[in-house]
């Protein structure tokens, strides 16, 4: 049994006090509560980052099958405890999605055979054998996702945990990852999962810790219902399908089909791209005035055609026009919040990230302000949490007065209070005149938002993909 008595977090300020929880094997325990009450580092306190990487100060006893965890370091903790990270791409270590999965074992010396078997067994276990030998960097959010849960899986720990696991997977996905779940917890192995997307663990948790206000509050399974998740501002514990999405402003869009040309005040004509000699995308877009939520599976091209959009893959062919012109350098004209923000923070503190975009002083401190950034300028962006550095991004985008906006994924690391203030920012923005295209598999987000829905499919896709939700 994992054990917490009496412990305390705490970094300039104690973030969680007085912990006294316990983990069972063969349970799920999901741990949720609003962005920066302290989840990922409580799981940073079990696997050893903090304080071993991370500066924090602790008390209290921390015990896992009676032995002081805080005499381990990292290193020694890594032979029992598994962690999947909120962002995949930090954990990765080869370039090739199999080594991926033996990295760990070769590093305790294990015999080939029995890397090789290990790998054969999980992933066949878990359903996973499609992610087999697969150059890492062309996969996408979602399956750099599945091979990190798969790689850690192949450690065969006794205690597993994931920071956000759902941010980048889609509703097949998600259901994969619940079946991973399913078999871990029959193994026998511990299970904590610090998540803010609720509805696909309703039939799985065994018990709910809610992180509030530097407390801990914990709730059997039988007593986790929407009544509870309205009471302290969680999302949502009912599954929202794709159906339950379909309106006027819902279309499908081929990938693969080089259609007559469309007028628009954003056009993207005759974009082309590949990935070696695999074509990920072929096909043209037009937007107007107003919010976009751009859906679509995993790997089917949604992020590809952002970084064609955004001009990050030099090689794609095609060319874009904003009223007329053509949009370049695009820069000038678009914000973006990409996926992984780590790439979009390079600055000391937040307000020196914010002065990247904007002098106006009065502007980002209400921005900020709005944000719930404001007492965190001093800051490293670094030190932020996930959803702070989602919140930082978005205020820069609110400073930096562009017509045209991306997001790509932007609720990964909101709660639902900040799900509903990006919502809210969502709206002033198309009222402000502006264009904003949103890739994202939160249909929580789109449902609660409005707009119009464009579905990306791919030309080997069938038809019958909307009945997989």
């Amino acid at each position: 049994m994992l054990e917490f008595k009496n412990f305390t977090i705490a970094y300039e300020q104690e973030i969680l006090t007085n912990l006294n929880l316990s983990f069972e094997p063969g349970q799920i325990t999901v741990v949720t509560g609003a962005s920066g009450t302290g989840k990922s580092s409580f799981l940073k306190v079990i696997n050893g980052i903090i304080p071993h990487f991370q500066a924090a100060r602790l008390a209290g006893d921390l015990t896992y099958q009676g032995q002081n965890l805080l005499e381990l370091d990292m290193a020694q903790r890594s032979r029992f405890i598994s962690t999947v990270f909120q962002n995949p791409k930090t954990q990765f270590y080869a370039v090739n999605s199999t080594d991926e999965m033996a990295f760990a074992l070769e590093n305790r010396n294990l015999p080939r055979e029995e890397i090789l078997e290990r790998i054969r067994s999980y992933t066949q276990l878990l359903g996973m054998e499609d992610l087999l030998d697969r150059p890492i960097f062309t996969l996408s959010g979602g399956e750099k996702q599945l091979l990190a849960i798969t790689s850690v899986a192949c450690m065969d720990n006794d205690i597993y945990m994931f920071d956000e696991p759902s941010s980048s997977l889609d509703r097949q996905a998600i259901a994969r990852f619940k079946e991973v779940l399913v078999k871990l917890k029959a193994m026998g192995k511990t299970i904590i999962i610090a998540e803010h997307r609720l509805y696909y663990f309703r039939d799985l948790l065994d018990k709910l810790v809610l992180f509030e206000e530097g407390e801990a509050k914990v709730y059997p399974a039988a007593k986790v219902n929407q009544s509870l998740a309205d009471q302290h501002g969680l999302r949502s514990l009912t599954e929202i399908k794709k159906t339950d999405l379909i309106v006027e402003n819902f279309s499908r869009k081929s990938l693969f089909d080089q259609g007559p040309q469309e007028s628009g005040r954003l056009l993207c004509q005759n974009y082309s791209y590949s990935y070696g000699a695999k074509p990920v995308l072929a096909s043209h877009f037009s937007f107007d005035q107003g919010l976009y939520f751009i859906i679509g599976s995993n790997g089917v091209g949604k992020s590809t055609f952002l970084r064609c959009l955004l001009g990050l893959n030099k090689k794609f062919k095609g060319q874009t026009f904003y009223q007329g012109q053509p949009l370049k350098p695009s820069y000038q004209w678009l914000t973006a919040v990409m996926q992984d923000v780590n790439y979009q923070l390079f600055t000391e503190s937040v307000w020196s990230e914010i002065s990247i975009v904007s002098q106006d002083d009065e502007a980002k401190k209400a921005a900020l302000a709005q944000l719930n950034l404001l007492d965190k300028v001093d800051r490293h962006p670094q030190s932020l949490s996930g959803g702070e550095k989602q919140r930082l991004l978005l205020a820069m985008a609110r400073v930096a007065d562009k017509p045209l906006l991306v997001f790509d994924e932007p609720t990964s690391g909101l709660c639902r209070g900040q799900m509903e203030q990006l919502i809210d920012n969502l709206h002033q923005f198309v009222d402000q005149g502006k264009t904003i295209i949103l890739v994202t598999h939160d249909y929580e987000l789109i449902q609660k938002a409005g707009g119009q829905i464009i579905e990306f499919i791919g030309h080997t896709q069938p038809d019958q993909d909307s009945q997989r939700d």
